[in-house]
């Protein structure tokens, strides 16, 4: 399921596998492919991006390293997880949808670009008061109608060239994972609720006081020297919280 706006940019300044890789990625990982189906095989790839087999093949190996998916024999490549496994993986609690999603889920850049961080930023980061961070804000919509805001944070510098990308357009994990060679080793999250603010409200098309579902999660990288943090505020009329007790 690849809407005809995902196109390869044949300049040369990126390799075409890796963006294959991207749009496949983003489609597992957003839920436009879900757990059971199957992803276009190595010939349908060829003819809808008009690529080469070893370019088809080599963003399919790094989908499977990544965990995403299971190649079938004779019947094709099967999404198996929508977390890669570069994913912290002690998760207990997960944010579910109360609604299905019939169009397919896309990102829309509020900010991105260098500020000063915030004082509480700051502090979860172990910097100094008054650091400079990479902000990259977005929107995640789904046909005209926004599911929740996320704000992320990197120490400027931290993440290579990122000032250049597109991230409503681009996975912002692959990029990290694939260009960066940028993993967490852990994350801790906090999750609480709040009302959304007059800003959140224009944002997510809710009413000022409307109640939100606000999740903060710190990542700590091989070193164990936290780097990123994001804030997420979900609508809670979209979404819940469910919890998994062992």
């Amino acid at each position: 399921m690849m809407t005809e706006t995902s196109e390869l940019d044949f300049s040369g300044k990126e390799q075409l596998y890796y963006q294959l890789y991207d749009i496949l990625f983003q489609g597992i990982t957003s839920g436009a492919y879900k757990i059971g189906d199957y992803i276009p095989s190595e010939s349908d790839l060829m003819k809808r991006y008009d690529v080469s087999r070893a370019t088809a093949r080599k963003a399919m190996e790094l989908l499977s390293n990544n965990g995403l998916i299971e190649k079938k024999r004779g019947r094709g490549s099967e999404v198996i997880a929508n977390v890669p496994l570069s994913s912290p993986k002690r998760v207990s609690s997960y944010i579910k949808k109360n609604v299905d999603e019939f169009a397919v889920p896309q990102k829309r850049l509020i900010e991105s670009g260098v500020v000063t961080m915030p004082q509480h930023v700051a502090h979860e980061l172990g910097l100094a008061e008054g650091a400079k961070a990479f902000c990259l804000r977005r929107v995640r919509v789904s046909g005209d109608r926004p599911f929740y805001l996320e704000t992320i944070y990197y120490e400027d510098g931290y993440v290579p060239h990122i000032a250049e990308r597109d991230f409503s357009k681009e996975s912002l994990r692959a990029y990290l994972n694939n260009s960066c060679d940028i993993r967490w080793s852990r994350a801790s999250q906090k999750i609480g609720a709040c009302v959304a603010t007059d800003e959140q409200a224009e944002l997510l098309g809710i009413s000022v006081g409307a109640p939100l579902l606000n999740i903060t999660r710190v990542s700590h990288d091989q070193q164990n020297v936290p780097r990123e943090y994001v804030e997420s505020f979900y609508r809670a009329d979209l979404y819940r919280l469910e919890i998994e007790l062992d």
